[in-house]
C-alpha cells in the first residue's frame, strides 16, 4: 500500500490538487492584482463609511443576497435565459455593493479558484484569437455571468458554510416540484415539440412519452440535465437529515430523490441515464465506505445498506423489464449508426473533431453563435447542429486544448479533495456535503460526455453552486497532512487595511 501511495502516478495526480500551502496559490494570493483590488475596496469602504453606518439595507445586505440566490435557484425551472441572467446580475451587483461598502468584506480566493481562473483566462485568449470577434465576446460574456454567479455563491457561503444545507435544500425542493410536473406529464401525456426519438421501424408500445417539464426552452434533454444536476442534492439532504435525526425532513428528502429519479427516467434522455447511473454508483460506494469506516460497531447498518442496494437493483430491473419503451430506449444507446439520433451525433462529432484539429491551440472562440457560424464549413450536408453534443469536445473546439486541460484540472481537483475528505475526514456532516457536491458534478460530467445541455443556465448555475458549496465546506481536519488536503479558513483574505 505504501508503494502504491508513493508511486509516480499518484504523486503526479496529487499535484492536481492545489492547496493553500502550494507555491501557485501563495503566489496568486500575494499578487499585485489582488492587492490592488483589496486596496481599492478598502478605499471605498472608508469613503462610504458614514453611509454604511446609517443604512439599514447595507447592514442587511447578506439577507438580500440570500433572497436573490433563492429566487435564482427557483427561477431556473420556469424563467427564460435572459431573466435568469438578470437575476444573476442583480446578485453580483449586491455583492459588489457589499465589497465596496461593508468593512471586513475583503475579496479572497481559495485554492479551487486557481484552475477556474486559468480556465477563464484561456477562454479569454480564445476570444482574442477568434476570427469572429463580436460573437466570441458575446459568448465570453455568458461565461463571465456564470463566473460572477460563482463569486456570489462562494462569498455568501465562506463566512457561514452552514448555509450550504439551506442551498442544498432549496435545490432539492425546487427540483422535486419540477419532477412532480414531469411525472404528471408522463401520465397525462404531452405532445412532442420536435423529433425527440427515432420512430423508424419500432412498435407503438416502444415509443416513450418524453416529458419536458416547465424549463425553457422546452426540451426533455434540458429537463434531464437539470434533474441530473439536482439529484445528488436530494440524496445528500436525505443523509444529512437522517444523521441529524430529523425524520420528517428525511422522508421529504427521500421522496424528492425518488421523484427526481423517476422524472429522469420519463425524460427518455439516454445521456441522463448514464449520468444517473454514475451518481448512484458513487452514492453506493461512498455511503458503503462511510458506514464501514465511521460506524464499524453498527453491523445492522451494514446489513441495511446491503439490503437497500439490493432492493434498488431489483427495483431498477423490474422497472426496465416491465417497460418495453424503456428497454428500447436503453438498447438504442448501443445501436450506434442504426439509430438516427446516434448517427446524427456521430456526424456532428466527426465534424467537430475536424474543427478542433484545425484550431487546436486557441479554438474558434466561445459561444454557440461562433460554433454555428463555423460549423457550416465542416458539417455534413443535412446534419446542422448548434453544438458539439459533448462538453469536452465543445470546450476543446471553442477554446482550445489548454482551456480543456484547465477545465479537466478543475474537475480532477474537486474529485481529489472530496476523496481525501471521505477517506481521511472525521466529520460525518462534512463528508455528506462534499460527497453530495462531488456526485452531482460527476453526474453532470457523465451526461456531458454525450450532450451539451451543460452550457444552459439551468445546469450551469447548479454546477457552480455545487462547486461553491464544496469549496466552502472543505476545511483542515485531524489525521491528514495539511499539504495534501486543505483550504483556507473561511475568513482568510488579503489584509490591506492600515
Amino acid at each position: 500500500m505504501e508503494q502504491i501511495r508513493n508511486s509516480f502516478f499518484l504523486r503526479l495526480v496529487n499535484k492536481l490538487d492545489i492547496t493553500e500551502d502550494s507555491a501557485v496559490f501563495q503566489c496568486f494570493k500575494q499578487s499585485f492584482f489582488l492587492n490592488l483590488i483589496n486596496k481599492f475596496f478598502c478605499f471605498t469602504r472608508n469613503l462610504f463609511s458614514q453611509i454604511t453606518r446609517d443604512s439599514w439595507f447595507l447592514a442587511k445586505i447578506d439577507y438580500f443576497i440570500l433572497f436573490v440566490i433563492t429566487l435564482l435557484m427557483i427561477s431556473l425551472t420556469f424563467a427564460p435565459a435572459n431573466t435568469i441572467g438578470i437575476i444573476a446580475g442583480l446578485g453580483f451587483l449586491a455583492l459588489l455593493i457589499k465589497l465596496l461598502t461593508q468593512k471586513g468584506a475583503e475579496f479572497s480566493i481559495n485554492p479551487t479558484d486557481i484552475p477556474i481562473l486559468a480556465y477563464i483566462a484561456l477562454v479569454l485568449l480564445s476570444v482574442a484569437f477568434s476570427d469572429l470577434l463580436i460573437p466570441s465576446i458575446k459568448g465570453f460574456a455568458k461565461v463571465m455571468v456564470y463566473f460572477a454567479s460563482y463569486l456570489v455563491f462562494f462569498n455568501i457561503l465562506k463566512n457561514k458554510p452552514s448555509r450550504s444545507v439551506y442551498f442544498l435544500g432549496i435545490i432539492a425542493l425546487t427540483a422535486f416540484a419540477e419532477s412532480l410536473t414531469a411525472i404528471y406529464q408522463n401520465f397525462t401525456g404531452v405532445n412532442a415539440l420536435a423529433t425527440w426519438q427515432d420512430t423508424t421501424g419500432i412498435n407503438p408500445e416502444q415509443l416513450m412519452t418524453r416529458v419536458y417539464g416547465t424549463l425553457k426552452p422546452y426540451n426533455p434533454n434540458l429537463l434531464a440535465g437539470y434533474l441530473i444536476a439536482t439529484l445528488s442534492s436530494a440524496i445528500g439532504m436525505f443523509f444529512l437529515c437522517v444523521y441529524k435525526k430529523k425524520p420528517r425532513l428525511s422522508i421529504v428528502s427521500l421522496l424528492a430523490f425518488i421523484g427526481i429519479l423517476l422524472a429522469i427516467v420519463f425524460t427518455g434522455s439516454r445521456g441522463a441515464y448514464l449520468g444517473a447511473g454514475g451518481i448512484l454508483c458513487a452514492v453506493v460506494l461512498t455511503s458503503g465506505h462511510v458506514i464501514r469506516q465511521d460506524f464499524p460497531q453498527k453491523t445492522w447498518l451494514r446489513k441495511l445498506w446491503f439490503y437497500v442496494v439490493l432492493l434498488g437493483v431489483l427495483a431498477t430491473l423490474f422497472l426496465v423489464l416491465s417497460s418495453p419503451s424503456l428497454q428500447h430506449r436503453i438498447a438504442s444507446i448501443f445501436a450506434f449508426r442504426e439509430d438516427s439520433s446516434n448517427s446524427f451525433r456521430i456526424n456532428v462529432y466527426i465534424a467537430s473533431a475536424k474543427m478542433f484539429f484545425d484550431n487546436w491551440l486557441t479554438g474558434i472562440g466561445p459561444g454557440n453563435e461562433v460554433f454555428r457560424l463555423t460549423y457550416g464549413l465542416y458539417m455534413k450536408t443535412g446534419f446542422d447542429a448548434l453544438g458539439a453534443y459533448s462538453v469536452p469536445l465543445e470546450i476543446a473546439v471553442e477554446s482550445g486544448v489548454l482551456a480543456l486541460g484547465a477545465f479537466i484540472w478543475l474537475i480532477a481537483a474537486i474529485f481529489l479533495k472530496t476523496a481525501k475528505i471521505v477517506l481521511h475526514g472525521t466529520s460525518i456532516e462534512q463528508k455528506i456535503i462534499v460527497s453530495c457536491c462531488m456526485t452531482g458534478i460527476l453526474g453532470i460530467m457523465v451526461h456531458g460526455l454525450v450532450d451539451t445541455i451543460f452550457f444552459r443556465p439551468q445546469v450551469q448555475m447548479v454546477f457552480w453552486m455545487l462547486i461553491a458549496i464544496l469549496g466552502t465546506s472543505i476545511k483542515p481536519y485531524p489525521g491528514l497532512d495539511s499539504k495534501s488536503c486543505t483550504l483556507p479558513d473561511s475568513n482568510s483574505c488579503i489584509q490591506n487595511q492600515t
